[in-house]
């Protein structure tokens, strides 16, 4: 197995169902491997549709998901936890049903779920026992979990990869690792190349977001440094490009992107994979191509 190179639909839309047929085309006949798809409403989802789109367009799939107030690991009310692991086992079904093969993001937590102080270890616990119960589901499923460490100004309970490796270490699941994003790990890390390294046989999914999340290799992200470090810890997996459609207010709002980041969606999707694609010749690291 080699790298594969996903994008983020994020790019074009805020919303998924499976019905998307052109954006799906369009991702597939830029050249990408996969697309990846937020898992937001899950009521929006059309599993079975999403697969056979995504058959007919020969791509694979992974599933960016998002926690909720009211489904939340985090949560000193159990009726809350339990709908937070309902939520995980929900996104694993879904995610199956479409023919995908990974969950990643803030698994842990809400995007700004802040609680204005460090995070406690009751925190920790009960985040640590709901997720060591989904990584058990996700590994009877056939799937893996990965977990994104965001920046302090997103949540307080997973910012740097030494904090994902612990929780992996906890949960002691095959099915359990990390998804780094380099947007994140540009605001949080020392070095970002090192943070690869302590996530180590952990990584299971990389995003590819440059610093201001315009076109990858136009900002300050070390991705010589970071490419190097995944051939030293022999990455073979999805790298995704994230960033945001902008246009989109209530995306654009969510995300805290104020101004004009790329000249276009089509133009940070092309030059973007064409970027991705030399750094992994130049670190000699093997595409696998399309996985469909």
């Amino acid at each position: 197995m080699g790298i594969r190179f996903g994008l983020n639909a994020l790019v074009y839309t805020a919303s998924f169902s499976g019905r998307e047929t052109e954006l799906l085309n369009k991702v597939a006949a830029l050249g990408y491997d996969g697309i990846e798809v937020l898992f937001g409403d899950l009521d929006s989802l059309e599993a079975q549709t999403a697969r056979a789109a995504l058959k007919d367009a020969r791509l694979g799939l992974t599933a960016c998901c998002v926690m909720t107030e009211n489904a939340n690991p985090c949560s000193a009310e159990a009726a809350v936890r339990a709908a937070a692991l309902a939520r995980l086992k929900r996104m694993i079904d879904l995610t199956t049903e479409m023919g995908g093969d990974a969950i990643a993001g803030p698994l842990y937590a809400p995007v700004r779920w802040l609680t204005g102080r460090a995070r406690t270890d009751d925190e920790w616990g009960r985040c640590r026992d709901v997720l060591g119960t989904a990584a058990a589901y996700a590994e009877r499923a056939g799937l893996f979990m990965a977990i994104e460490p965001l920046n302090r100004f997103e949540t307080h309970v997973i910012n740097t990869a030494a904090d994902a490796a612990r929780l992996c270490r906890e949960i002691g699941s095959r099915a359990f690792g990390i998804q780094l994003d380099t947007f994140h790990a540009n605001i949080e890390e020392k070095d970002t190349g090192a943070a690869i390294r302590t996530a180590g046989p952990y990584l299971k999914h990389f995003h590819a977001s440059e610093s201001d999340r315009g076109v990858p290799g136009t900002g300050q992200v070390d991705w010589d440094g970071a490419f190097a470090a995944l051939r030293d810890v022999r990455y073979s997996g999805w790298i995704t490009i994230e960033s945001f459609a902008t246009g989109i207010v209530d995306l654009c709002a969510a995300a805290c992107i104020w101004r004009p980041i790329y000249d276009s969606a089509d133009a940070l999707a092309r030059e973007g994979l064409a970027f991705l694609k030399k750094k992994t010749a130049e670190h000699r690291l093997e595409h696998e191509g399309n996985p469909a």
